[in-house]
């Protein structure tokens, strides 16, 4: 018999799918409220995290500043398991950005690891996501951005000259 209050692989596959769909439509709260959670919902990049809903509107905000997005899943790893299902996905970001000041936008691709945390709620039976965080970010060879790092803004984590550079595994660009 299954167990009911986890999330199941196939519910997960689709939140996480939906997420970033609605990232790549850079929807605002009301179009995540669905897929996640209604208390203590986070997430975490580096380092920095954002906690609740609030915290989220932010994020929202600050990632408009890049666009064209595709949120491109090569790997979806689900596991079902007490006391929450968890899964480990690993994603392409491509996106285009416009540097503050710059009279021409750069195209971005970088590989991202996450963690994801998915519960159910005991009331309704809704399967959501309680939050997740980013294990890695690379940049791809080529296509990080060109802005000076002692410009980087610390209210965007996307934008860090920390993060590596990695070489475009195959496909990854899509110029194979």
């Amino acid at each position: 018999m299954p167990n009911i209050d986890l999330v199941s692989e196939d519910e997960a596959r689709a939140i996480i799918l939906q997420w970033g769909i609605l990232h790549d439509r850079q929807a605002g709260l009301s179009w995540f409220l669905p897929i996640i959670a209604s208390e203590a919902f986070y997430m975490r990049f580096g380092e920095t995290s954002w906690i609740g809903y609030a915290d989220f509107e932010r994020h929202q905000i600050v990632k408009r500043k890049f666009f064209d997005e595709l949120h491109s899943y090569s790997t979806i790893l689900v596991s079902v398991q007490r006391p929450a299902t968890t899964a480990k996905t690993v994603m392409l970001w491509t996106c285009r950005h416009r540097p503050e000041g710059s009279p021409t936008s750069e195209l971005l691709k970088a590989r991202l690891e996450h963690t994801w945390e998915f519960r159910r709620c005991p009331s309704t039976g809704r399967p959501y996501m309680q939050g997740h965080v980013v294990d890695r970010f690379e940049y791809l060879d080529g296509f990080r951005p060109l802005a000076d790092p002692s410009t980087a803004r610390s209210d965007d984590p996307h934008l860090d000259p920390r993060w590596p550079t990695t070489g475009a595994p195959a496909g990854a660009t899509g110029d194979d």
